[in-house]
């Protein structure tokens, strides 16, 4: 391996949002140097995969002998699972996407699992990605994965404060009954939601949540599962159990009213269908800083249309960002016009970083020149 770069040496946390088309695809890099992969999207064109195996996962360090903490699949639809491949061991050994923790809806039945079951008889994905959903149920079969719903366990010799991140997650049979007929909405509702924070900086990750599930959970309803951890020493002893126990979590919508939010991954890529009153009423303020929308392609009229709210000071404050070398002041960026993005948090006071370009060597070589 090369020299390890200053980046991995950083203790910012470092968002990559690449753009796959139709579909998502986010990889955090933690303060603590280490990995969270959501989604496996990707293109004809590009592969976040193979650029990540390449630029980013050596330097990265192990988690329980793993480069990658956390994979999570926010729920089986296809143009989220385009890249699942990638986890699959090859000539015997483990994929270098192989995660400790693999995160995702399932239908296993084991002990309390039972109450987690999947009902594939609704999941509706195109035809042609049989093998991929075929891959998606094998990964998490047998006895050797964990159940589903856990974050890292902090065991690390250094210590940031107010480094974080949560995963909440509403069983599928309550899904079911909030979407007893729609099959597309039940599969979207099964989405895991992410929240990260480093210090003042915030990202929400709703992935294809839809607006009545999101409500529900933002309500602490039932059927609601979540995980967090704390990597910080002094608090992580207080919530021993955090990671892998749902107990006394603190609620999505007390850590958004607590903390804001610097950027909201619009749910089912901005989509008018995906906007949420419940979600923008439980954030500080009302609004979060920015909108990222993954956007898919808009090839036909039932495809739906962005919400134009996203893209006003109605639906965001707004915040300069450099789209190409050029600074702009933004309430939305998206990734319709080929741009991946690098977002930044240093953890302490101002605004995120945020960066945009059609290259996602230029990010590297950005991040690589600033930490």
């Amino acid at each position: 391996m090369s020299k390890i770069p200053e980046w991995a040496q950083s203790l910012q946390s470092h968002i990559w949002i690449f753009n796959v088309g139709r579909g998502m695809s986010i990889f955090i890099r933690s303060g603590l140097n280490q990995g969270i992969m959501y989604d496996f999207g990707s293109s004809q064109d590009f592969s976040p995969t193979k650029f990540l195996q390449k630029h980013l996962l050596p330097y990265l360090d192990k988690y329980k002998d793993f480069k990658i903490a956390q994979t999570i699949i926010s729920h089986p639809h296809a143009d989220h699972v385009s890249e699942i491949g990638c986890l699959l061991p090859t000539n015997g050994n483990k994929s270098v996407f192989c995660s400790s923790l693999h995160t995702c809806p399932h239908d296993k039945t084991e002990g309390s699992a039972k109450s987690e079951i999947v009902d594939w008889g609704r999941i509706k994905n195109p035809e042609g990605s049989d093998n991929k959903i075929k891959i998606y149920r094998d990964l998490y079969a047998g006895k050797k994965r964990n159940l589903p719903l856990q974050t890292i366990c902090y065991n690390s010799p250094r210590s940031i404060p107010n480094l974080e991140y949560g995963i909440f997650y509403v069983r599928p049979p309550v899904v079911n009954e909030i979407h007893p007929e729609n099959d597309h909405d039940y599969g979207n509702g099964l989405s895991f939601v992410l929240f990260y924070r480093h210090g003042k900086h915030t990202l929400l990750i709703p992935g294809d949540i839809t607006p009545d599930v999101l409500k529900h959970l933002l309500g602490e309803n039932k059927g609601l599962e979540k995980r967090y951890t704390i990597f910080d020493r002094q608090n992580s002893r207080k919530h021993p159990n955090w990671h892998d126990v749902c107990n006394n979590q603190p609620s999505l919508e007390s850590l958004l009213k607590s903390h804001g939010l610097s950027v909201l991954v619009a749910p089912h890529h901005g989509l008018e269908s995906g906007f949420s009153e419940n979600l923008y009423e439980a954030i500080k303020n009302n609004k979060p800083d920015l909108v990222v929308i993954s956007e898919k392609r808009h090839l036909n009229e039932t495809d739906g249309k962005v919400d134009n709210r996203y893209q006003s000071e109605e639906g965001a404050k707004g915040l300069d960002v450099c789209i190409e070398g050029n600074m702009q002041h933004q309430y939305s960026v998206s990734t319709r016009n080929g741009h991946h993005m690098l977002i930044t948090f240093q953890g302490t006071g101002g605004s995120p970083a945020v960066y945009l370009e059609k290259d996602p060597m230029k990010l590297l070589a950005r991040l690589q020149q600033y930490g």
